[in-house]
């Protein structure tokens, strides 16, 4: 199936240099709707959604920026670091919102996962479905995410 126009735009937006220095695509040469479909997929495997992923996101987001730039151990086995880039950013998808410019730094130091994610990402997973695509610097596989998490 063809992708709609209203997407090829938004896969526009994603490109380096339009709302980002690297995009949100990486090396991922698949439409995107297709990313979107299979991570639709893998998160249905994991009998999640995404609104439940990117509500533990936001959740450890929250607990680092009461100390910004300063580690916070959760439960002896997260640890969280919040970096603030000050300002924000709009959702390529063009629905009218933009994030703050703050990163996550997440460690699972039980199975010995860190992971990246900034604010916007939380907002595309939880409302788009959308983990960035394969080799972006931001990109987490829905599968490594949820264990990472502590959901699977």
């Amino acid at each position: 199936m063809k992708q709609s126009p209203r997407y090829n735009q938004i896969q526009e937006n994603m490109k380096p240099g339009a709302f980002t220095a690297h995009g949100f695509l990486g090396e991922d040469d698949r439409a995107l709707k297709d990313i979107i479909r299979q991570d639709d997929a893998d998160v249905e495997k994991l009998d999640l959604s995404h609104a439940q992923i990117a509500g533990r996101m936001q959740y450890f987001t929250e607990l680092g920026k009461e100390l910004l730039d300063i580690p916070v151990v959760v439960d002896e086995i997260y640890e969280v670091l919040v970096d603030d880039h000050r300002g924000e950013i709009p959702c390529p998808f063009a629905d009218n919102q933009k994030a703050i410019k703050t990163n996550t730094r997440f460690t699972n130091k039980k199975l010995g996962i860190t992971i990246y994610w900034s604010d916007l990402n939380i907002h595309m997973i939880r409302y788009h479905g959308f983990y960035e695509g394969k080799g972006s610097f931001f990109r987490n596989d829905p599968q490594k995410l949820a264990k990472a998490l502590g959901l699977i």
